[in-house]
């Protein structure tokens, strides 16, 4: 709450990109949606993706009101209150926007009963927990939980890949004892300096690991135009110089740290990760995690911040933390790295065995289906 005191700051200019830009560019797709969908036979399916097109079903419902439409959301939905941070004319327009939708789609359990109360708490609109649905206009809106996942065949055939291949050959000429391998876009809500922190307390508390341990990070310059992104590069580059100053030694270094995109180098180190690091401040899901859970061949541990969505699927199998935590962060991944074979063993099969359930496959055929189970009763739920 400490930086609400700051930010935002919702002045002119921010009312005048939500009229002129956000409100418009929904209203132009919009538009092509029905045009498009009035060419077409049948009844009209509509599935939209995203914040970015919040108001799209509601724009659409009123020119296709026998339309089944669907949105998935992709990043968390936070709590009533956080949404008052925004005026009620935005929050507002987003929430009834979505409220056009016959199925709005989360990624976890935890933003299908965020939506439902903000529904019930800043709409005052009629909720029913148990079938996780809203009335609104006489209409039922269904809240769901489909949780994305990854492709299991194309993840698998790129991790065995002959240049997935080289690069682990190139590991083994330097890999430690033990390997910690994080990778991110330099977004701050993946939290990499407080990751990079929780590492050096880990050094600090565990000086037996000097010469031991490597941290490579593959991190992905992200929206570098943005002022506030630059800066968080900054901090990271400047983290990481003072944890190699302070600990390393001729012939080791702390942290390796990869600024720019290298998927095969990438998948080489998830192959081979004794600990992943995921620990976003808040995430929709993760895939890292999940691509992690698949690939890895050397018994890893995943340390995954229960504030992401992965975590609702894999908790039982990775070691959890609170992100803002950076000593209890340091304790898993120590944790981790003296953790018994059996037991790493134990819980890199279980996470792999959900991802290779929950797959992206099942990820969409299960919305299908409730599209399917919905169109079944156009006159009990259509619009």
């Amino acid at each position: 709450m400490g930086r609400a005191a700051n930010q935002p700051v919702i002045n002119g200019r921010i009312h005048r990109a939500w009229r002129n830009g956000y409100v418009e560019v929904n209203k132009q797709v919009a538009r092509r949606v029905v045009e498009v969908a009035r060419g077409l036979p049948g009844r009209p399916l509509v599935m939209v993706h995203d914040y970015q097109l919040y108001l799209v079903p509601r724009l659409v419902r009123e020119q296709l009101h026998g339309a089944i439409i669907q949105h998935f959301v992709h990043i968390p939905w936070p709590t009533p209150q956080y949404w008052k941070v925004l005026p009620r004319e935005m929050r507002d327009a987003i929430l009834f926007g979505l409220l056009g939708c016959d199925i709005v789609g989360f990624q976890t359990s935890l933003d299908v009963r965020n939506f439902l109360m903000t529904c019930e708490e800043n709409a005052g609109l009629a909720v029913d927990e148990r079938e996780r649905a809203v009335l609104v206009d006489g209409r039922v809106v269904y809240a769901r939980a489909y949780p994305i996942s990854i492709d299991i065949a194309g993840t698998t055939r790129l991790s065995y890949s002959h240049g997935v291949m080289v690069e682990e050959r190139k590991l083994r000429d330097w890999r430690p004892e033990q390997l910690i391998v994080r990778i991110d876009r330099t977004d701050p809500s993946k939290n990499i300096v407080r990751g990079f922190l929780a590492y050096e307390k880990l050094l600090a508390h565990h000086p037996e690991l000097k010469g031991r341990v490597q941290f490579w990070a593959f991190l992905q310059p992200s929206r570098q135009d943005v002022a506030v992104y630059r800066n968080y590069v900054r901090k990271v580059r400047q983290v990481v110089q003072r944890i190699n100053a302070q600990f390393g030694a001729q012939g080791w270094q702390p942290v390796r740290l990869e600024l720019g995109e290298s998927v095969r180098k990438a998948m080489a180190a998830m192959r081979n990760f004794d600990v992943l690091l995921v620990n976003s401040v808040y995430d929709g899901l993760n895939l890292v995690a999940k691509e992690g859970a698949l690939v890895n061949r050397s018994d890893g541990v995943i340390v995954l911040s229960e504030n992401v969505g992965a975590h609702e699927e894999l908790h039982q199998h990775v070691l959890s933390v609170n992100p803002f935590d950076i000593e209890a962060t340091a304790n898993a991944m120590h944790q981790a790295i003296v953790m018994g074979l059996d037991e790493k063993r134990r819980r890199n099969e279980g996470a792999r065995e959900v991802v290779r359930t929950n797959d992206i496959a099942r990820w969409i055929t299960r919305q299908v289906q409730d599209i399917r189970d919905l169109a079944a009763e156009p006159g009990l739920r259509a619009g």
